[in-house]
């Protein structure tokens, strides 16, 4: 028995599925998918929506990235902010954003939201 509870936690949890994309809070991350430059992913866009009703003026989120055989390759962290060239996102409307994100191997990306506020000083998240 000791034999196998060692082999269980040595051995690493590649046979995983990849996550999925997952929300918060009524924010929705519709697509992801990566830009590709000699074998390394140099970049991501995201595309989320406000299934709120409210605005929303930033959105934090975790980026996890795999390549064609669903291997885990790294994680970066992104977010999205209204400011002096980007407006608030309304109730119902679709916004993206672009990251950079220099993961070797990388050809699929995974959005995890973390962190949402809204324009009326609520939030949720930690």
């Amino acid at each position: 028995m000791k034999i196998l509870i060692a082999f269980f936690f040595l051995t690493p949890l590649t046979f995983l599925p990849p996550p999925s994309h997952s929300g918060l809070c009524g924010i929705v991350p519709e697509k992801a998918y990566s830009q590709n430059l000699f074998g390394k992913n140099v970049g991501y866009y995201v595309r989320l929506k406000n299934n709120t009703s409210k605005k929303v003026d930033a959105v934090a989120w975790v980026a996890k990235f795999y390549n064609n055989f669903d291997d885990f390759k790294g994680e970066k962290t992104g977010k999205w902010e209204s400011g002096n060239f980007t407006s608030e996102a309304e109730p119902g409307e679709i916004f993206t954003d672009l990251e950079s994100a220099w993961i070797s191997g990388a050809s699929k990306v995974y959005i995890q939201i973390k962190r949402v506020h809204f324009t009326d000083g609520s939030s949720c998240g930690n």
